[in-house]
C-alpha cells in the first residue's frame, strides 16, 4: 500500500430515523471510491452519537481526489445525501508531506516511529 498524500476527514450529522439510508448510501459511496485507481483506503465510521459518521479517505494525490468527485457514485451521494443530513457535513482535506508508522504497534510509542 502507497502512503497518501491527500487526507479526507469529514464528518456526517444524520437526520434521526434516516440513519439506515444514511449507513446505505455511505456504503455505496466508500464501495465505488475503493475501485478507483487512486483511492488508498476509505473508511466510513461511525460516530458516538446515532446518526453520527466519520468518512476517512486517503488518495494518492490531488488528482486522484478531484477525479474522485466527477465519479458516478459520487455525483450520486451529491444528489442524495442533503435531505438525511441535520446540518451540512465538517470536511477537512489534509496535505501530506509524510508519513511514520509505528514500529511496534502494541502499544505505539512515539519513539518507536520508523
Amino acid at each position: 500500500m502507497s502512503d497518501p498524500d491527500r487526507l479526507l476527514v469529514a464528518e456526517l450529522h444524520g437526520l434521526a430515523g434516516l440513519q439506515a439510508q444514511l449507513q446505505e448510501l455511505l456504503d455505496t459511496l466508500a464501495e465505488g471510491a475503493r475501485e478507483e485507481a487512486g483511492c488508498v483506503n476509505f473508511r466510513v465510521l461511525s460516530a458516538e452519537e446515532p446518526g453520527e459518521y466519520v468518512l476517512l479517505s486517503e488518495w494518492s494525490d490531488e488528482a486522484a481526489l478531484r477525479a474522485h468527485y466527477a465519479t458516478a457514485h459520487y455525483r450520486y451521494y451529491r444528489e442524495h445525501v442533503a435531505p438525511l443530513l441535520a446540518r451540512p457535513s465538517d470536511v477537512v482535506v489534509h496535505h501530506v508531506d509524510r508519513t511514520l508508522r509505528a514500529l511496534d504497534p502494541n502499544p505505539p510509542d512515539p519513539g518507536e516511529l520508523g
